[in-house]
């Protein structure tokens, strides 16, 4: 038996999940104490301004997401390493750079000067996160130790940081900068890493950067897989951007001190996808009887630990608010309480997330997430000045279920099984 287990322990799938589980327990407990910290310490008017500076920022940024997703799977079939990693650097610095001046220029046009300064903050730097392209070909080469490891020293950092800040009593612009050293640190680590070798600085000096035109071709090229990422953002930040519209931004502060709390166990999604993505993988593409019944098993999986830990919350929602956060965000407990019961939806929307990309079927994301981002902002607007906060909470859970419940229903269409 000790035998046994010693050789499963050394198949590297397992190698490569246990490493990325561990990292990603360090990194979400290192980020949900650093939250919790920085929250009791900005106050809710703060934090609101704070959190809606991003959510603007990643809402501006999630045609970048799309542009990652493409190269990381290009990157991994490569059979090319060099050709690609360059074509994938220089479309992310036409794109960051075409899309932070978009993102600049509109929060100066319409949001309050000190919030659209705040935002330039965190965008104007966003170009050098082209960088994080060595990051691909680290997954493309299983690195997943040294990956970890990157994350786990950033997250420390980072964290450290923000620890600092609180201590000499640093004012909200200090945490924006930080914010976006944050979204560029691992890319460039990972980039320093690799330029230690000679072969990878022509990447850099033979980089030859798309026009804003070809890029914008480039990205209508590959629309499918990018817009149904962007309607994936979209539906998880439509809240607290409406909500800053609605409401203030001491509201808005108790609303994200809620989310902040509901969203920490989302990593487990991410880490039952790394666990389960080749039997995703294979039971995706076949219709037979074993097939479905290994599906209704992973999909059943999600919805599980999906539905456990909100249970949890709801139960433990008042004393995890009065000891994270104390007394001044008392009123975050039934917003809490409320977001949680979107928790399964969440889940189930990962999973399909993933089943409907293994079946080249993007399109259908598109349309489903798209569907349940306009039925969100539809019940922000109704539920919210009839139920507050906890109306807005309301409204996420039933997009998350919306969605998830189409996903489902159209999930075994074979009209359109197989198409993109």
């Amino acid at each position: 038996m000790l035998n046994y287990l010693k050789r499963l322990s050394e198949f590297s799938i397992l190698k490569d999940v246990s490493w990325y589980t561990l990292s990603q327990i360090f990194i979400q407990s290192a980020a949900f104490f650093s939250a919790i910290i920085v929250t009791r310490y900005l106050g809710p008017i703060n934090l609101g301004l704070y959190g809606f500076v991003q959510s603007y920022v990643a809402t501006t940024l999630t045609v970048v997401s799309g542009v990652d997703f493409y190269f990381t799977w290009k990157i991994a079939k490569s059979d090319n390493f060099f050709r690609d990693i360059q074509e994938a650097m220089g479309y992310k610095l036409s794109i960051n750079i075409l899309f932070s001046i978009l993102g600049i220029g509109s929060a100066w046009a319409v949001l309050p000067a000190d919030v659209a300064f705040m935002v330039t903050i965190m965008l104007a730097p966003m170009f050098l996160s082209s960088f994080n392209v060595f990051s691909f070909y680290a997954l493309a080469k299983n690195k997943a130790k040294l990956i970890s490891i990157i994350y786990v020293i950033s997250s420390i950092t980072i964290f450290l940081t923000k620890l600092g800040l609180v201590f000499i009593k640093a004012p909200l612009y200090a945490f924006v900068i930080v914010a976006a050293i944050d979204m560029l640190l691992t890319g460039t680590i990972l980039t320093l890493y690799f330029l230690r070798d000679k072969e990878w600085e022509g990447v850099i000096s033979t980089l030859k950067i798309p026009s804003f035109f070809k890029s914008v071709t480039f990205l209508y090229s590959v629309k499918s897989s990018i817009l149904a990422l962007v309607c994936w953002q979209l539906l998880q930040r439509v809240d607290q951007l409406l909500l800053a519209t609605i409401s203030n931004a001491y509201n808005l502060g108790i609303y994200v001190s809620a989310v902040k709390i509901a969203e920490v166990p989302n990593f487990l999604a991410g880490v039952l996808s790394s666990a389960l993505i080749s039997r995703m993988a294979y039971v995706a593409v076949n219709n037979d009887d074993k097939s479905k019944g290994n599906l209704r098993k992973i999909m059943f999986s999600y919805l599980g630990v999906g539905s456990l830990i909100a249970l949890m919350i709801v139960v433990f929602a008042p004393l995890a608010v009065h000891i994270l956060y104390g007394a001044r965000f008392a009123e975050s407990i039934p917003v809490l309480q409320a977001y949680a019961l979107s928790i399964p939806g969440m889940y189930m929307n990962y999973f399909f997330l993933g089943m409907y990309g293994a079946r080249d079927r993007q399109h259908h994301q598109v349309g489903i997430f798209g569907a349940a981002v306009l039925v969100n902002v539809i019940l922000i607007y109704v539920l919210t000045p009839m139920y507050g906060l906890v109306g807005t909470a309301f409204a996420t859970v039933v997009a998350y279920s919306f969605s998830a419940l189409l996903f489902y229903i159209n999930l075994d269409n074979k009209k359109h099984h197989g198409t993109n």
